[in-house]
């Protein structure tokens, strides 16, 4: 279960700062591009807190 909310905590996460930044930097850009660069933003963001979680796992793990 934990690792199901952690999950979710993640995409959420990565939901919400996709939108942020899609916002924040795309004022005229058309809803294509909108929609690329949010899936660009949404799996880096993805990647970046999967690597972190990964670095505190292993860090719990040994420690």
């Amino acid at each position: 279960m934990n690792i199901a909310l952690t999950g979710v905590a993640i995409v959420l996460i990565a939901t919400l700062g996709g939108v942020v930044i899609v916002r924040r930097n795309s004022s005229q850009q058309p809803i294509q591009v909108k929609a690329v660069l949010f899936g660009l933003y949404f799996w880096g963001l993805v990647f970046l807190q999967l690597v972190i979680a990964g670095l505190f796992w292993a860090k719990a793990k040994a420690g």
